[in-house]
């Protein structure tokens, strides 16, 4: 089944349990007037906001976007399915899987100079390693600018927010892992697929 576009799904969740928009940006700690706008789906939120934004309306992000399933414990270059949020202009490659007791999750972001996203706090641990391009990034007070190579370790309760900065590149790409839930789980594949995986391993 299709999921209806996304300012419209978080708009008809949000009335169905009564919330305005000023308690939905209370909640999450994003703004009434860029909710306001991803409901118009005249802008696109972050990976990260979303998340925050589904739990303040009791949903599950998978109630909301469509990301890739990813079974496996593998993932190779040039096979991973590029998605984006909404029409955003960050492309998302999934690389982590869910299994019961997990708790990291990891994807690559691909983004064009410009970009900068919304300011967002949410529970947990955020890491970011650069691979490409040139990138800032804002923790609290805190002003950071990353190159090849560079990492970043900080309290996703802090409020924080990605840019790609002008680069030659054009664009940056980012390894991003944190503990916050981006993805619906636990996934796993069937028994018999699982011990083919795992077979040669420490576990099997």
């Amino acid at each position: 089944m299709d999921i209806p576009e996304l300012g419209i799904s978080i708009r008809t969740r949000r009335h169905a349990i009564n919330k305005t928009l000023v308690e939905l940006a209370t909640e999450t700690g994003l703004t009434a007037g860029f909710i306001s706008q991803l409901e118009r789906n005249l802008t696109s939120p972050s990976i990260t906001s979303l998340v925050v934004i589904a739990k303040a309306l009791g949903v599950s992000i998978g109630d909301l976007i469509q990301q890739p399933a990813q079974l496996r414990p593998d993932t190779y270059r040039g096979q991973r399915q590029p998605y984006s949020v909404a029409s955003g202009r960050v492309k998302y490659e999934r690389l982590s899987t869910v299994f019961p007791g997990s708790q990291v999750h990891s994807v690559k972001f691909t983004m064009p100079a410009g970009y900068k996203s919304e300011m967002v706090s949410h529970e947990g641990d955020e890491m970011i390693y650069v691979l490409s391009g040139r990138v800032g990034y804002t923790v609290g007070t805190d002003n950071y600018v990353l190159n090849v190579g560079d990492s970043l370790h900080f309290d996703a309760n802090i409020p924080h927010s990605i840019e790609s900065l002008p680069h030659e590149n054009q664009v940056a790409e980012v390894i991003w892992v944190g503990t916050v839930s981006l993805f619906d789980g636990p996934q796993q594949p069937e028994p018999a697929v699982q011990k083919h995986l795992l077979r040669g391993t420490e576990f099997f």
